[in-house]
């Protein structure tokens, strides 16, 4: 019988695992067939067979050429069994990039992944309810924190599947850092397309800046020129008041440039009205082009408001965007198509608010603080007014307002999304329920 066989040509079940309907008996079985098996009484003494890649024993029937193919067969399956070990991280890895890219647009603007589970692990523990919406009780950071994670629940499956399951200290770690490197990623993706395109937007004004505004340079930009200063100048300041101009530049205490003003570029025509300040806010015709821009598409952005076209050129020659597509395959999604936003998100409008702003500045890379204007705070004030309506009147106002961004970005489309109708009071609804 065989008492030994040279190691090499034995399959570990290990080789094995992973590959559909393999088993190392499947594998080693048929060969060792091939092997003659001395009876027990031809020999006391065992005996030995050895088989190599440039040897066989001679009590062997099976060529060098087979022995050479099993082995080959042998490292064709050991790799095979490596690379279906490795698609799968490959795979969740691409997955959760591309998910972390939705977290700065649409979540939050600077807080880390593991923040905001953590702020839901600790509610979870003390017992505090989830669906508690009142931050009067609680402190009001972890409140704008817990209300973050809420929204990365919303837009991150994997968050969602993380929370309900046991996952180890290793991989979690991997999860946040593909979480966070997506996230941060896209922020600076958009941040550096901008630089560039609301350079060429401002040059295009008639008559062009003085100084120049560079695309790649952004020393000309901010307070250092007045195309771009008269735009990110607070409200409560008169831009055109040379005595403003300089006290600003100079940094005078009593003109300085803080989150706590709105920046002019949020304003419809950039006007402020003190006796009604909320009139014209987040209407900037800027604004509106650079979420387009970020969110729909470059092209979309140049585009007039569909709202606004003549009706009997519509007529004749179709909608722009239909035009343009009419016997061409459209072969890459948007932003929103492809973060399935079929809404206008209030922290999305935050988001391009803060893209914009930092685009305006002269600030060369990307900083949560900027001289005093704190872009943390900015967006956080942002995300206020649309989400902490305190009476029915601003939530009313709110409503509008989002209804307005709605109509400006996607038009007609994704209408029952965005404004879905109150069924309850049509009158089929009403009809059954005289039956």
């Amino acid at each position: 019988m065989v008492n030994d066989v040279k190691p090499e040509l034995l399959v570990q079940p290990e080789l094995a695992h992973g590959v559909p309907g393999l088993s190392a008996p499947s594998l080693i079985l048929p060969y060792l067939s091939h092997l003659p098996l001395a009876p027990p009484e031809a020999s006391t003494k065992p005996s030995k067979v050895y088989l190599s890649m440039s040897q066989t024993s001679s009590q062997s029937d099976s060529p060098p050429s087979e022995v050479a193919a099993l082995k080959r067969r042998l490292a064709v399956l050991e790799a095979q069994n490596a690379e279906l070990r490795k698609q799968p991280v490959e795979e969740k890895g691409v997955r959760l990039h591309l998910e972390g890219r939705v977290i700065r647009r649409l979540v939050c603007l600077t807080e880390r992944v593991e923040d905001l589970i953590t702020e839901f692990d600790r509610r979870v523990t003390l017992g505090i309810g989830l669906d508690d919406d009142d931050a009067s009780s609680i402190d009001p950071e972890d409140d704008r924190r817990y209300r973050s994670y809420k929204k990365l629940a919303t837009w991150c499956p994997s968050v969602r599947k993380l929370v309900h399951s046991v996952v180890e200290n290793g991989e979690l770690s991997c999860v946040y850092s593909k979480l966070n490197k997506g996230a941060d990623g896209a922020r600076a993706d958009d941040t550096t397309r901008l630089k560039v395109t609301v350079a060429s937007w401002l040059m295009q004004n008639t008559p062009p800046p003085c100084p120049v505004i560079q695309g790649q340079n952004k020393i000309g930009r901010g307070f250092n020129n007045n195309a771009t200063g008269r735009l990110i100048c607070p409200v409560d300041y008169d831009w055109n008041d040379p005595v403003v101009q300089q006290g600003i530049r100079d940094y005078h205490p009593d003109y300085r440039v803080t989150a706590h003003s709105w920046p002019a570029f949020l304003y419809k025509d950039e006007v402020y009205d003190p006796s009604n300040p909320t009139d014209g806010l987040f209407r900037g015709k800027l604004l509106l082009k650079t979420f387009k821009y970020i969110f729909t598409s470059p092209t979309s952005a140049e585009m007039e408001d569909q709202e606004q076209l003549d009706p009997e050129l519509l007529s004749v020659q179709g909608r722009p965007k239909q035009r343009r597509t009419d016997g061409e395959r459209r072969t890459r999604c948007d932003v929103a198509g492809l973060l399935n936003m079929k809404s206008v998100q209030p922290r999305s409008i935050a988001y391009v608010a803060v893209q914009l702003r930092f685009a305006l500045s002269s600030t060369g890379s990307w900083r949560v603080i900027d001289d005093e204007f704190n872009h943390q705070e900015f967006y956080d004030n942002i995300v206020d007014f649309f989400e902490l309506a305190v009476t029915s009147d601003a939530a009313k106002e709110v409503e509008d307002l989002l209804l307005w961004w709605n109509r400006k970005v996607f038009g007609c489309k994704h209408v029952s999304t965005y404004r879905p109708q109150r069924v309850e009071q049509l009158s089929v609804a009403r009809c059954s329920g005289k039956r």
